[in-house]
């Protein structure tokens, strides 16, 4: 398929931009709401999402993250997750852009070089020819995935109330967990030609798509921001879901990187990316807090 004579990989990497600007504008217009409210009991998940659902802002930020759901799972359709996962940081341009007209702090030169890292990161991930996701034929490869981020988020759940950043690595897994069939989905639902065949191959996935998702995107990713600073959770949610979401990528739909120095370059700008933006985001919020 071709749009305006773009690629698949072009078409995917253009929603994936679209889902990282909607994903890290989110969280700011949810923490607003959350400072409103008292600390979320980690106990009470259907009582607290009740009360989340009553804050219009939090809503507004959970429509956003939701919209970016659908880009994200057409952007994977495209291009597959090895290549859209190193994307999702790039919105924290957005972040400084926000937090610069918001404060009227001046951007920094490596704020300034952060956003041009960031910018460059895309390029050379498109250059990194990653290879087509192709469905499984054996569910070994997703549940043993599937497994290993589970006790990953079992271990660290007993540490959050010493530990509160545990939180960022936490929705981390889930959100990668939420990837993986996410992925799966669109390859049993858009490979198949039979339309019918295709949602009946794609239920299994989407529900656990669905569970996962709201998961991270409601219960543990509040509880994340509440405690800790937006752009700090932000950074450390984006960049271990990156990796957990790539190894999943590779381990169960055979992508391939067959330019690896591109791909490499490309996911060491972004990494680089994400720590320069986070401590100018970190620096902004210690000084408006010393004004205050």
């Amino acid at each position: 398929m071709q749009i305006l004579g773009l690629t698949d990989d072009v078409l995917g990497i253009i929603l994936a931009l679209v889902t990282s600007l909607l994903w890290n504008i989110a969280p700011i217009i949810q923490k607003e709401a959350l400072e409103e409210i008292e600390e979320i009991d980690a106990k009470n998940p259907l009582k607290q999402t009740r009360l989340l659902f009553s804050k219009p802002r939090w809503v507004m930020g959970f429509a956003m993250a939701l919209i970016g759901g659908l880009t994200y799972m057409f952007a994977t359709n495209l291009a597959g997750i090895v290549v859209i996962q190193p994307l999702m940081n790039v919105g924290l341009i957005a972040l400084v852009f926000f937090s610069s007209r918001r404060l009227g702090e001046t951007i920094d030169t490596p704020a300034a070089i952060g956003i041009i890292l960031m910018i460059l990161t895309p390029v050379f991930i498109a250059f990194g020819g990653v290879t087509e996701p192709i469905m499984f034929t054996e569910y070994s490869g997703i549940f043993l995935y599937s497994a290993t981020m589970l006790i990953g988020i079992g271990a660290m759940a007993g540490g959050t109330k010493k530990i509160v950043i545990l939180w960022a690595p936490i929705t981390s897994l889930f959100q990668a967990l939420a990837s993986q069939f996410t992925q799966w989905f669109t390859l049993a639902l858009f490979g198949n030609p039979d339309i019918i065949q295709g949602f009946i191959n794609a239920f299994i996935p989407l529900i656990l798509t669905a569970v996962f998702t709201m998961i991270a995107a409601v219960y543990t990713v509040s509880i994340g921001l509440q405690r800790n600073p937006a752009s700090r959770f932000n950074a450390i949610t984006g960049t271990i879901s990156m990796f957990a979401v790539i190894l999943g990528g590779i381990m169960i739909y055979g992508q391939v990187i067959t330019n690896i120095p591109f791909y490499s370059i490309g996911l060491i700008f972004g990494m680089i990316g994400v720590i320069l933006l986070s401590k100018y985001q970190d620096d902004d919020l210690e000084e408006a807090a010393e004004e205050v």
